[in-house]
């Protein structure tokens, strides 16, 4: 094969290693996040909540991908999400009660909504496909469940479909070949089965990156809180996409942006901007698709659409939010 048609090859097998279908829908682009330090131990966060600080008492991690197996040197991980198709008996019972929702027996719904708000945020990605559902009592009782979960973090909090190898260039989709863990800590070794594992963190981000989705009810006298919080001189990034419409407003498809041709809400926003304020009481200010600003005041980051409280109940779709804040510079 000659050089040129070799480098060739290679690259498109590569890109096509990294365009592989996971969790994320950004998952084949460079990640945004620059390591700039490595602890001593890694964190490991399981799924039942528990974190452990140790050791991995390995040096490379494989992992079987659409087009072979990858094997990468423990050095180049920053972060190693586990996916749920690691827990297979979880995943079918995550199925079935989402589609008991739907179920002709009374009682098999009921069990359903109560084992599913036990599950949480596993469950966080079926229910909410669930709340676009045209079975109005399965969209009812999914965004029940949905607001009893709360604002989550899209990338660090609600598991995966697959495993993801987070390095400083790419992010790797398919399954770690491993089915358990040895873990070197203070207080002795540690055997941790995968199923068992949510996040693995082997360094530290200098940018701090989230995505949230913003539901229709969210509106900007009910703004939900995002987990964010920034420091004054801190410059916050945020990017937004996605659609929500309400019956009061003729089914009207809304972007970030919002419309003009509906007046404004609190004589200052147009009708379905996305907007955001810092602390519960701030003043208001416009996201729009694209904020890019240095701030000026420290406080957690609230996000909410321009319409009126009246309309949210019959409010359709969700805009998706991407985060991010570059530390002030000491």
């Amino acid at each position: 094969m000659m050089p040129a048609m070799k480098h060739w090859f290679s690259s498109t097998l590569l890109a096509a290693i990294f365009l592989a279908p996971g969790c994320v829908t950004h998952a084949a682009a460079p990640i945004t996040t620059a390591v700039v330090k490595r602890p001593d131990a890694a964190h490991f966060t399981l799924r039942d909540g528990t974190q452990i600080v140790g050791k991995m008492e390995i040096k490379n991690v494989e992992v079987i991908t659409v087009y072979g197996t990858l094997t990468v040197p423990l050095d180049d991980v920053v972060k190693i999400r586990i996916g749920k198709k690691s827990d297979r008996e979880l995943k079918t019972r995550i199925d079935k009660f989402i589609a008991d929702l739907g179920s002709k027996d009374f009682a098999a719904r009921d069990t359903a909504t109560v084992e599913l708000g036990k599950l949480g945020r596993m469950a966080y990605t079926e229910l909410r496909k669930a709340s676009f559902s045209d079975d109005q009592e399965v969209k009812e009782r999914a965004n029940k469940l949905m607001e009893e979960i709360g604002v989550l973090d899209e990338e660090a909090d609600v598991p995966c479909e697959d495993d993801e190898v987070v390095t400083p260039t790419f992010t790797i989709v398919g399954a770690v070949k491993f089915e358990s863990l040895a873990i070197a800590t203070k207080f002795g070794p540690l055997k941790v089965a995968k199923k068992d594992l949510a996040v693995m963190s082997l360094a530290e981000p200098q940018k701090i990156s989230r995505t949230v989705s913003v539901p229709a009810k969210a509106t900007a006298g009910k703004m939900i809180a995002t987990g964010v919080r920034v420091k004054r001189g801190d410059r916050l990034v945020i990017n937004a996409s996605g659609t929500v419409s309400y019956r009061n407003y003729g089914g009207t498809q809304f972007t970030p942006e919002g419309s003009s041709n509906y007046g404004a809400w609190n004589e200052n926003f147009q009708i379905g901007s996305l907007l955001g304020r810092f602390s519960a009481g701030g003043p208001m200010f416009k996201v729009g698709e694209r904020y890019n600003e240095k701030i000026e005041t420290d406080g957690e980051l609230f996000l909410g659409i321009a319409t009126h409280d009246s309309g949210s109940t019959y409010g359709n779709g969700e805009f998706k939010v991407r985060i991010q804040i570059q530390p002030a510079t000491p």
